[in-house]
């Protein structure tokens, strides 16, 4: 017997504006880097329309290296402090990160500035980051 399909919730009750972030492995040929890019942000697209996100920027790696696609990263979060947008959206931690370090590292740069991050495979990663409180918060009462 199969199921009917569950009553599925958006992650968002408001919309939420947000930033689309695109990469592929390609490295050596920008066609095929743009066709997956093509793919992922399809993906994407349906994601954002069942959980009440809006797209406002799109963020494209292309074929370029780490340094471009850091400065392009950093101008992503740049775009979200200046009131922009309130999040991020790609398809995997994969497309935004070299590795697990690197991974945790974005994901703390965004959990610092306040924001959020949603995967289209895992909805919104749950990576457990402390945050501390900020200094000068505590106040003495002697």
């Amino acid at each position: 017997m199969r199921r009917k399909g569950r009553n599925k919730k958006p992650l968002m009750t408001n919309p939420t504006r947000c930033i689309v972030i695109l990469s592929s492995d390609e490295q050596h040929n920008e066609i095929k880097a743009e066709e997956a890019e093509n793919r992922q942000l399809n993906r994407i697209r349906e994601f954002t329309k069942q959980n009440n996100l809006i797209p406002v920027a799109i963020v494209r790696r292309g074929i370029m290296g780490r340094v471009v696609y850091n400065r392009y990263f950093s101008g992503a979060i740049e775009c979200m402090r200046q009131g922009k947008a309130e999040a991020v959206v790609c398809v995997n931690m994969d497309t935004i990160s070299y590795g697990i370090a690197d991974a945790y590292y974005r994901v703390g740069l965004i959990k610092e500035a306040g924001f959020r991050i949603f995967t289209v495979d895992e909805k919104e990663p749950m990576m457990h980051l402390y945050m501390p409180p900020k200094k000068g918060v505590f106040t003495d009462e002697d």
